[in-house]
């Protein structure tokens, strides 16, 4: 007897927990059924039904929520927000233009640094500047010198450094090189620029 009672309560409680779903038969005027999770349109013969879930293997497990479906989520959607974010197009990637104060021009695929040591080459502009007395130190062709670095396709600047002229500009020993090996391993940013 008790063994009956507990078998009752449980499948109560099984019929109870199981969440139900409508569905919908819709046929139209040449006879064709279809069945559908929403009303059916305007023009058609409608039927519903009402179908039980898959009992819960835990009755005292949290229930989960209820699938939304295309049509319910129309309606209980929340307003967008007035700010969205904004997609971001995808850049190209980039490299840096480096300009020494002495007229030295170098490309790296890193920022570029802070200052550079010279080189022992005199540029006039630059040389002319220190003669004026404004400078607390004695500066040389081998002092540091600053760099302002600006940011460009790196196309370019891969062009730039693999140009004809490129050994004829000031600052090409300060490029950016990769080694053949690096090259062969598929390391190099300009083959893939």
């Amino acid at each position: 007897m008790l063994l009956r009672a507990v078998c009752a309560l449980l499948l109560c409680s099984i019929a109870c927990a199981a969440p139900a779903a409508s569905i919908y038969r819709c046929t139209d005027g040449q006879h064709a059924a279809t069945f559908r999770d929403t009303p059916c349109p305007a023009g058609t013969h409608q039927s519903k039904r009402e179908v039980a879930g898959q009992p819960l293997i835990d009755p005292s497990a949290p229930r989960r929520a209820p699938v939304m479906t295309p049509s319910s989520r129309r309606s209980t959607a929340l307003p967008r927000r007035a700010h969205t974010r904004r997609i971001r197009k995808r850049q190209p990637p980039m490299s840096w233009e480096c300009r020494a104060a002495d007229g030295e021009v170098f490309y790296r695929h890193t920022r570029c640094p802070s200052s550079v040591p010279g080189d022992g080459v005199v540029r006039s502009s630059y040389a002319a500047s220190f003669n004026g007395g404004h400078s607390r130190r004695h500066h040389n062709a081998w002092s540091r010198i600053p760099v302002h670095g600006v940011k460009i396709p790196r196309a370019e600047a891969c062009e730039r450094m693999d140009s004809a002229g490129a050994s004829g500009r000031d600052g090409h020993q300060r490029d950016v090189h990769v080694s053949t090996y690096d090259h062969l391993m598929g390391r190099d940013p300009c083959s893939a620029a």
